[in-house]
């Protein structure tokens, strides 16, 4: 077993591992390195095939490399490790992609692990030892497997002229295992000369959303967006140069949606006497990304939690107070004209800041769904019938299309009844005096696929651009009156369900919400 120390790193700089992670880990290794050998054997059919007691071992070992370069920062077993398992995977004919996720595997199972524990304090604390440990374990197999492909070529060119007959054969066998390691590699490999691209692989050119023709030849920085280029092409010249560039470069590529496009780089110069070349492997890490904003976003929304829990009995008693005497007074007091509706204003205004209080207590509160079979369309017709005396304040005709037979979902119907009131509301603000409100529900897919969606359409003024990429972020609203937390709270009870909501908009043009839900729980 491991004596823990905090801070105890030596070699390479890992961030620090909290000591409680570290326990933990100890407590739960054997439930991690069991639910381990489960996956693995779902991740591909190399794996699938592999004798079960052998995974054991192999897995075993790799936990325990991963928690010796989390507690101290060694990295002797896991280098042991790395050679080791390239050997025998290369032997075996492993996909190098299949072996990267399951070293991925690790991550994966730690963050549920501690997510279904609600220990995000620790998961958020111990992240980036967590990142840092993966990060350098796969980008190390995978310079492995580069500097392995480095020195194959080199033999051939050396003993070319004097073996050509000979080696003519091995050489187009061995080719041939490079590409297929190169092609079914998860992450871009590619070859830059003179900041050209003269090699990709299929991963890089899915990754860039191009076919190979249009990548092999032009420059690389037309794939790097335009905010990241000077930092890559100064990383480049640094290369070239033969000055050290520290760990892996992270920039933003082109061909892929923004969210998406998170980037992390790994290269080195060569000379295989063709002149310098970069030889490089790029990974999409918008996951990892997009996790870390997770973490940060719970965080936050946990320190509001707290504060809402700890203001929110000092603010709500005298609200309460000051409407109920509000209205004793309206009700007691012979008002007239202004004055009587300065008091009306009064009691409408707290009564709004009752409602802030009361969504800022729902964003606080951990989210718990009961669910039941509940008929989509059903659900919404009721909450249309709530709305109307909204709608006809402003002449807003609420037109309504539903399925003639909705396929039944298990759903929470109080919670979701909120996510669609909150948009049905703010359709009917967003429309004009005398505009239209368009509400539907249908079925998507068949069989294990099948889905339900609800869609409201407005015909107001659109979404601005740069409002978009914020609309379900807390706290944001481009309104004058208004929390921001409605459609926050609307994603918080879809995503509860395994659904999605998406928005399109035009400005000028409405805009339109969906929310898709699956139809099993």
């Amino acid at each position: 077993m491991y004596d823990f120390e905090p801070g105890l790193h030596v070699g390479v700089p890992f961030p620090c591992t909290p000591p409680r992670m570290l326990r933990w880990l100890q407590r739960h290794r054997y439930e991690i390195i069991e639910e381990w050998v489960n996956r693995i054997q779902r991740v591909s059919e190399p794996y699938g095939h592999r004798p079960r007691q052998e995974l054991y071992g192999t897995i075993t070992e790799a936990f325990d490399a991963d928690v010796e370069v989390l507690a101290f920062g060694r990295l002797d077993r896991m280098e042991r490790f790395i050679n080791y398992i390239t050997k025998k995977r290369l032997e075996a004919g492993f996909p190098l992609s299949d072996v990267q996720k399951a070293f991925e595997l690790f991550r994966f199972i730690v963050v549920r692990k501690l997510k279904d524990q609600g220990l995000l304090d620790l998961l958020a604390d111990s992240v980036d030892s967590l990142n840092a440990c993966l990060s350098y374990t796969i980008h190390r197999f995978s310079d492995h497997f580069q500097t392995m492909h480095q020195m194959a070529i080199l033999r051939h060119a050396q003993n070319l002229e004097k073996e050509i007959e000979v080696r003519t054969a091995e050489l187009a066998a061995g080719e041939r295992r490079y590409k297929t390691l190169v092609e079914e590699i998860h992450d871009g490999y590619f070859v830059i000369q003179d900041q050209r691209i003269v090699f990709a692989n299929r991963s890089f050119c899915r990754m860039h959303g191009a076919e190979l023709e249009e990548i092999l030849g032009k420059p690389f920085l037309d794939f790097v967006a335009p905010d990241c280029r000077e930092r890559v092409f100064e990383s480049y010249r640094a290369s070239l140069n033969g000055k050290p560039v520290g760990g892996q470069l992270e920039y933003t590529r082109l061909g892929c949606a923004p969210e998406k496009a998170a980037t992390e780089i790994r290269s080195r110069v060569v000379d295989l006497g063709q002149g310098p070349m970069m030889i490089g492997i790029c990974r999409d890490v918008s996951e990892r990304v997009a996790m870390e904003a997770k973490v940060r976003e719970n965080e936050r929304m946990a320190y509001v939690g707290h504060l809402t829990a700890s203001l929110s009995h000092e603010i709500r008693n005298p609200l309460s107070a000051i409407k109920m005497n509000l209205q004793i007074l309206s009700r007691k007091l012979d008002l007239d004209g202004f004055d009587l509706r300065r008091l009306e204003i009064t009691v409408n205004e707290v009564s709004r800041l009752e409602r802030i209080l009361r969504q800022l207590l729902d964003t606080a509160r951990p989210l718990n769904i009961v669910t039941a079979t509940v008929n989509l369309s059903d659900l919404v017709r009721g909450c249309v019938e709530l709305l109307e005396p909204e709608a006809a304040e402003k002449d807003v005709a609420i037109v309504q299309r539903h399925a003639r037979r909705p396929a039944p979902a298990q759903l929470d119907a109080g919670k979701l009844e909120q996510a669609v009131i909150n948009l049905l509301l703010n359709a009917i603000e967003a429309s004009p005096n005398g505009g239209r409100v368009t509400v539907w529900t249908k079925s998507l897919g068949e069989h294990e696929n099948q889905a339900i969606e609800f869609g409201v359409r407005d015909n107001g003024a659109g979404i601005d651009r740069e409002h978009k990429p914020h609309l379900f972020t807390p706290f944001f609203t481009s309104k004058t009156q208004g929390t921001g937390l409605g459609l926050s709270n609307v994603k918080r009870i879809v995503e509860a369900h395994s659904g999605e909501v998406t928005v399109r908009s035009r400005k000028g043009r409405g805009a339109t919400f969906l929310l898709r839900l699956p139809c099993k729980p």
